[in-house]
């Protein structure tokens, strides 16, 4: 039976990391109010206290694995990494003691010494854990006994990533090379293929034709076999009677490298089985999470939007004759097209009067803008200024066609000029504001430089990035700064 105890390890941590949160807030109390667990007017304040901050700390684990390639850090990365993950769990625990009306119950002492006690614990604790780990596996002789399969080109390669990737649940018992045994050609025979002994300090423990016969008898509990597709083939016999011992095996799957697509993930279709390439695999629960951030700003935002239209609706139509809203066919999320709406901030022969502006075209490349655009209206150039314009728009966020945060969604026109690399912009849901917007908005007319910024934010998002993009694009609106 196979388990996998990465998940293991990340819940043992956690809960250590628990243990040590309720430790650091009853010593900081102390240090305070010299009590540990009891509040200074009410008992039952420091355990309200403990509960915010472990649901806090859990839900912020829940949504980004702070623990993922733990073993691997080194103790400064791990203690900027503990550093971050006590900030963000401050920040959340204050919001919530915030928003429940209770936060002057607490003094701001006991909270910041809390943060010094919690980092100086978590990284001592985590320290110890990374050093004993590998001893407690071999003191509890849990530890899976693993057995390396591999042609000669891959061993060396598979020995040290074995070693390198500080995964203490594995113990390898030794290798086999496939091609041990085989008639060798002189360069191979110079590098000892046939006779050696160790590779990397693995003992070779049995020769290629003895695979089974040495996995019959000894104790394993799993199986690497790392060879390219015909080996795999040849070896078919070999790989059934190692099923049908009840080992796991874990055979490896040729993969192209594509600097283009640089996660692989292994997915199912029905009977296929495939390697799946992507530029960015965003987790779920961040997703969701977006999403309802999405719906939660655009009921906020349409809200506004019906009491603006009161008074936007009488100046736009006494401005110029034409509609108050502004629908344009746009390219949404990897090339589906949607209506985007805006308040009508030009006037309604806009478009045909464009092909003769041409030529005054600020941007270069694909997009449109131009100072002083004479098709703007008087009450449009005041809507683009205060960007008021915009606000439709979270009618799209509620249809799901936009989010808060996002790439700009290209016109019909600008979408039929775009090369391979263009569209990728178009990978993630567009948005009312984004990463080129906060880094000067209308003052950037380079049209690769609006790509550059765009595919920036795709390839590092996350919920956090949103929220700050989100905060730099009110200060933006506010000062006005870059807007047209």
């Amino acid at each position: 039976m196979y388990q996998k105890k990465s998940n293991l390890q990340n819940l043992i941590i956690i809960s250590i990391d628990c243990l040590v949160l309720v430790l650091s807030l009853g010593i900081a109390n102390y240090i305070r109010h010299q009590k540990f667990f009891k509040g200074l007017n009410n008992p039952m304040d420091m355990k309200v206290l403990i509960a915010i901050f472990l649901v806090v700390f859990l839900i912020i684990n829940l949504f980004k694995n702070w623990y993922k390639q733990m073993l691997l850090r080194g103790p400064f990365q791990e203690l900027v990494e503990i550093v971050k993950l006590n900030l963000v769990t401050l920040a959340g625990a204050t919001f919530a003691l915030y928003f429940t009306r209770v936060i002057d119950e607490y003094s701001r002492k006991v909270l910041f010494y809390f943060v010094l006690i919690d980092v100086v614990l978590m990284f001592i604790v985590h320290q110890l854990y990374k050093k004993y780990l590998p001893v407690f596996y071999r003191m509890a002789g849990n530890a899976r006994q693993l057995l390396l399969v591999a042609t000669s080109d891959e061993a060396d390669l598979l020995v040290s990533e074995m070693k390198n990737s500080k995964d203490y649940s594995y113990a390898i018992k030794g290798i086999i090379l496939l091609d041990s045994g085989k008639k060798e050609n002189s360069s191979r025979k110079s590098k000892g293929t046939p006779d050696r002994k160790e590779v990397g300090g693995i003992p070779v423990v049995a020769s290629s034709s003895e695979l089974v016969d040495y996995c019959l008898t000894a104790s394993l509990d799993e199986v690497i076999i790392c060879a390219d597709r015909k080996t795999q083939e040849e070896r078919k016999d070999d790989m059934e009677n190692l099923a049908a011992m009840g080992l796991t095996i874990h055979l490896q799957i040729p993969v192209l490298e594509l600097d283009e697509a640089p996660q692989r993930i292994l997915s199912q279709f029905g009977q296929f089985h495939t390697v799946t390439y992507a530029n960015k695999v965003a987790p779920f629960g961040q997703l969701m999470l977006k999403r309802l951030i999405d719906i939660a700003g655009a009921l906020v935002g349409t809200i506004v939007l019906i009491i603006l239209t009161i008074f936007v609706a009488p100046l736009i139509k006494l401005d110029s004759p034409g509609p108050i809203f502004f629908a344009q066919k746009r390219v949404g999320r990897n090339g589906r097209i949607f209506k985007m709406y805006k308040f009508r901030s030009m006037y309604i022969d806009a478009e045909e009067r464009k092909k003769e502006l041409m030529a005054q075209n600020e941007m270069d490349g694909l997009m449109f803008k131009m100072e002083d655009d004479p098709r703007i209206t008087k009450v449009g150039k005041f809507l683009r200024k205060t960007s008021l314009d915009e606000f439709p728009q979270f009618i799209n966020i509620l249809k799901g066609d936009m989010s808060l945060v996002g790439t700009r969604p290209p016109t019909l026109d600008e979408f039929e000029h775009y090369q391979s690399y263009h569209k990728k912009r178009l990978s993630f849901r567009p948005g009312l504001t984004g990463m080129w917007q906060v880094s000067g908005r209308s003052d950037i007319t380079d049209f690769e430089e609006i790509v550059r910024l765009d595919v920036e934010y795709i390839d590092n998002w996350s919920v956090g990035l949103d929220i700050k993009i989100l905060i730099k694009t009110v200060l933006a609106v506010f000062s006005e700064s870059g807007a047209r």
